[in-house]
Order: C-alpha cells, then structure tokens, then sequence
C-alpha cells in the first residue's frame, strides 16, 4: 500500500512504512502519543479488540480508535476437497448440515470430515478452532481434529492431496479458487459446504456460494455463543486505524482515500492481492465504525463464554496439548 496510496491521499505526501513488531506496544503508542493529524496510520492484521479489555494496554477502547478502513472482508467459508471421493456418493451436492446426526457421512475413503490446525492455535484456544468444533458439535456431524506444526494454506493444499484432512474453514480461499484452481469449482472438486460468518459469504468472480450460513442451523443460544466466539476476532481482517481524537474531518479524507484507491487502482489491488494471498474487499468508514463498536460489545459479553469452552474443548479433544 504504502507505493500506490500517496497519489491518493491529499497532498501526495510521502508514505513511509515501519514494521512494529511488538503489538501492545504500537497499539499503547498510537493510542497516546501518535500525532493525531493524519500522519500516523496503524495497520493490523487483526481488530485487536482485546486490547481493550487488558491492563497492559492500558484498557483502551479499539472503539476510540478512527477505524478508515480494513481491507480483507473476514468472511469465512468451510470448504471440502473432492467431496464425493472422501465423504461418499452426494456428498458433492450436499451441505454441512445434511449431515447432521450421522455417524458416518456415507463410504467415502474418510467417512468423516477432517480438519487440522496449528498445534501453537489449538493450545492457544484460537477462535477459530473452537468455532469450528462449536458448529460440529451443534450440527453433530462426524468429524476429527488434528494438530500439525504448520497449517497455512499452502500446508492444507499438501495434506488435501495426501489425503492427511478433506476441509478447512478459511476467510480468502474461496475467493482465490477462481484464480489460483479455475477448474476446482466447476469440476467438484472443491465445494462450500457453509458460510462460516461473522458476515455473509459473497459470490467469488466464478460462482454462487453452493450452500448459506452455517448459523441458519443453530438454535438461537447456539448462535450468540457462536457469535461471541467467531465474530471479534474475525469481523475484518488487514484494517487501518488513525490515533484516537483524530477529527473526523482528517478521518474521512484518509478514509475515503483508501476506499477510493482500492475501488480504483487496479495495479494496487493486484500487488496487494499478489502479496496478501487474498482477494482484497474494502469496508469503508461508514460500515466499519458501527460494526467495531458492535464487536465490541460482543467480545466483551463472551469473556467468560469463550474461556469456559476454550477449556472444555481443550480437555475433551486434545489433553495431549494441555501443559505442553
């Protein structure tokens, strides 16, 4: 971003980039002592709101922050490799749910889905492996769950093809399909079997989704626990933020800046997406601040949810990883 974006923002000025390494630091820093002109922008990978919620920073508020825009929609999306071959015939025509109930998922050379995360995110009780077993456990499919050192998306594509794990749940791969696997999705062999949330997966530039949300299935507890577990962390990805009391004024040019060169300067959005690894969709100010502000409070009244089924989780899966 910082080689495309000067010609965008007013006054061309000069953008200099600087890797911050240690998170709560630069979150404190930006907080308090950032200037608040618009000269000081933070880039994120993730909203951090539970910096707000911990004295080592300082208890601050991400909601105080200027949120100008984030620019991966966080939208995740539970993905099967070659359906029919491992969970058996129609598989490649079925969603998640319509395997509800069931002890098997009908002959394929697994039977059951299988997924896999980093070992360090399991121990950790990562958001997203524990919203996952969440949605199997509601669904009451027949799944297992596998740690490895490393489950990046190239990672997944290897075990995929050693037939190591059939899915993932992921917020970019259904949008790269189109790119990086063309014939993947008209062939069958990858299919969306649910929308994974916070928000509504989209259509990628090749297809419709194949099947909705997966929350569509929950009972209406079920869905605020799964909401309060998913949603704060993964609402927005890749965002930018200006120090808090930055007016609004210098807020909403910075902003609109950054909307208007990702609608607009096609060679930013493809090196951005080039490096990124993932299709860049821009959520703007207007839509951006309230659902901050809502995540929030989300995050903040599922504290004591996402601890109590971290453990539980954590204990009834893989006590391997406990005290390790």
């Amino acid at each position: 971003m910082a080689s495309f974006i000067s010609k965008w923002i007013p006054g061309n000025p000069r953008v200099v980039f600087t890797n911050s390494p240690n998170k709560p630091q630069e979150y404190v820093f930006a907080a308090t002592k950032a200037p608040k002109d618009g000269t000081y922008i933070s880039w994120n990978s993730t909203p951090q709101l539970e910096f707000g919620f911990n004295e080592a920073t300082n208890n601050i508020k991400r909601s105080t922050f200027e949120f100008i825009g984030a620019t991966i929609d966080g939208t995740r999306s539970w993905v099967t490799y070659k359906p029919e071959e491992n969970l058996g015939p129609g598989a490649g025509d079925k969603c998640l749910w319509d395997f509800a109930n069931m002890s098997n998922t009908g002959g394929g050379a697994h039977g059951k889905f299988l997924q896999a995360d980093e070992i360090s995110d399991i121990r950790d009780g990562d958001t997203t492996v524990i919203g996952n077993i969440l949605a199997m456990e509601y669904l009451g499919i027949p799944f297992d769950y596998f740690g490895f050192d490393t489950v990046d998306t190239n990672a997944v594509r290897t075990m995929w093809a050693q037939g190591v794990i059939n899915s993932t749940t992921r917020a970019s791969l259904w949008y790269r399909f189109p790119n990086e696997n063309p014939d993947w999705i008209p062939d069958g062999t990858i299919r969306l079997m649910a929308g994974f949330g916070p928000g509504q997966i989209k259509a990628n530039t090749q297809a419709e989704p194949h099947c909705g949300d997966v929350r569509d299935h929950f009972t209406a507890e079920q869905t605020v626990t799964f909401n309060q577990v998913i949603g704060p962390s993964n609402f927005m990805s890749k965002a930018l933020w200006l120090p808090p009391g930055t007016s609004d004024e210098i807020a909403d040019a910075i902003g609109g800046a950054f909307e208007e060169a990702f609608a607009n300067d096609t060679a930013l959005v493809g090196k951005y997406g080039a490096i990124a690894g993932e299709v860049p969709i821009f959520t703007n100010r207007d839509v951006g601040t309230p659902t901050v502000i809502e995540n929030e409070k989300l995050y903040e009244s599922g504290i004591v949810t996402l601890k109590v089924e971290n453990a539980r989780i954590l204990q009834k899966y893989f006590p391997q990883y406990i005290g390790g």
